[in-house]
């Protein structure tokens, strides 16, 4: 088997930083794409890259410096996010709401892209996996207040479901990670990236595809599109 990579892009304190941790504990080698490195310097990082999420065309660039340095990455977290809060969806110029739509879903495709190129050249025995942080926003739109952001998850929610369909018979694995309250209501600033990182790194030891709207409590999977 080869190596286990992880790229782990948008390297935020929460989310970012915890999902490099737990997967660094179970063995694998850890790669981060993320605007800003300077607090990035621990021993769970093998390599740390700078990078904009809102030029898609750079994408490319962070995986083959991966490849490289660390070897072609098994699994990729995508976490980068951008988002206007404001209660006027027209309140922001055009071209914020393309630079957001860019983060969150067109450099999404960008690497997605790059993935399965990867996915095709590792090892048949190798774990492939794809996880986008998504969130409730396909399912509950809040129109008034997150407008970018919305159409952002729900376009690359469409894109997750898409990939999951086409490439399962491949062992390509495509998830949104969704996570909620018991509830099922939204997690919202209490977002725990320890259960993300949990979560995520049971999603990238199954060698089948799994339900593509990954919602979850805790850090275990709970199916909400029937409550």
């Amino acid at each position: 088997m080869a190596a286990q990579v992880v790229l782990i892009l948008g390297a935020g304190a929460n989310v970012g930083a915890k999902t490099a941790e737990v997967f660094a504990k179970n063995g694998y080698k850890v790669a981060l794409a993320t605007r800003t490195i300077t607090h990035h310097k621990d021993n769970t990082r093998d390599l740390v890259i700078q990078a904009d999420f809102a030029e898609p065309l750079s994408i490319k660039s962070v995986f083959d410096e991966v490849k490289a340095k660390i070897g072609t990455p098994n699994v990729i977290v995508y976490n980068a996010a951008a988002a206007n809060f404001n209660p006027d969806p027209f309140a922001h110029t055009v071209s914020s709401f393309a630079a957001n739509l860019a983060v969150n879903t067109t450099s999404v495709y960008a690497a997605a892209k790059e993935a399965v190129a990867g996915f095709e050249t590792l090892p048949s025995d190798t774990n492939k996996t794809f996880i986008f942080t998504g969130n409730f926003l396909p399912f509950m739109p809040m129109p008034s207040l997150l407008l970018d952001l919305g159409v952002g998850k729900s376009a690359t929610a469409h894109l997750i479901q898409g990939l999951a369909t086409v490439y399962a018979e491949k062992g390509f694995n495509f998830y949104f990670g969704d996570e909620r309250k018991a509830d099922g209501t939204p997690a919202n600033y209490e977002i725990s990236g320890e259960n993300h990182a949990n979560f995520y790194l049971e999603l990238a030891s199954k060698k089948e595809q799994g339900p593509w709207n990954a919602s979850f409590v805790g850090s275990k999977y709970v199916d909400f599109s029937k409550k």
